[in-house]
């Protein structure tokens, strides 16, 4: 479904619409370019993701440059620990802190997908978090065989998860799991042992909307509606918010 049609249908949802739109753009042309200019050094990966993010968020070069140093400086690789940038202690007298914080997490966004090989098959199911590079995830789903299916935010990798079951706490009492439904049916699976809560759709949503990832920004909504009620959401949604008002 295209984001315009979406936008015209949800205009509340026009903002995350479209800044999902630009974290997309930049994720998906920093992998092509990385595959055909077969590029596997830090620097120059470093230089093909501040370039994008230049060129989708309509940011001059100049301005975002010193970001290469400050990598640099801290002596971390990203390809190897993209969450290092997180990190990163930068000063600005243009950006607030929340502003460097987005920006830092918008960066290291292409750099987790570098980490999962294609068709790499690996569940949740020892510690809940993703395998690949062990963060939490909020987001599943439900496949026609009624599997659970876990989706890592950052890096993209999808892996199997107990159907019931909370990823946090491991709670897999079904009395202790409450299940919340939007106007689409999209749930909200409630943890009653951690305070915790995912989201689950089936896969009927993802025909529709071709990426698990719309479909959590779609249904911030019910993100709302939980967390007024005190729950938790233990990770980040596509765009970096955890905490949504």
């Amino acid at each position: 479904m295209k984001i315009e049609e979406l936008i015209r249908e949800k205009p509340h949802l026009q903002s995350p619409l479209e800044f999902y739109q630009k974290i997309k753009n930049l994720t998906e042309q920093c992998k092509k370019d990385k595959e055909v200019l077969k590029l596997d050094s830090g620097t120059s990966v470093i230089d093909i993701v501040l370039k994008n993010f230049s060129s989708v968020f309509q940011i001059p070069y100049e301005s975002i440059s010193f970001l290469k140093d400050e990598i640099l400086k801290s002596g971390k690789n990203p390809l190897k620990e993209p969450a290092t940038l997180w990190s990163l202690q930068l000063h600005s007298e243009e950006l607030s802190k929340e502003d460097i914080q987005r920006m830092l997490f918008i960066l290291s966004k292409p750099f987790f997908v570098f980490l999962r090989k294609e068709g790499e098959q690996v569940s949740f199911m020892d510690t809940g978090k993703c395998p690949v590079c062990g963060t939490d995830s909020s987001l599943a789903m439900i496949t026609e065989n009624n599997e659970k299916i876990m989706i890592c935010p950052l890096c993209e990798h999808g892996g199997s998860f107990f159907r019931i079951g909370c990823p946090y706490c491991f709670n897999k009492d079904s009395t202790r799991i409450e299940i919340l439904l939007d106007d689409e049916e999209i749930r909200a699976e409630l943890c009653l042992e951690c305070n915790t809560y995912i989201k689950s759709f089936k896969e009927n949503h993802y025909i529709k909307y071709r990426d698990p990832f719309l479909i959590d920004i779609v249904s911030l909504p019910l993100d709302i509606v939980v967390q007024k009620r005190g729950y938790i959401r233990r990770s980040p949604n596509f765009i970096g918010l955890r905490i949504i008002e």
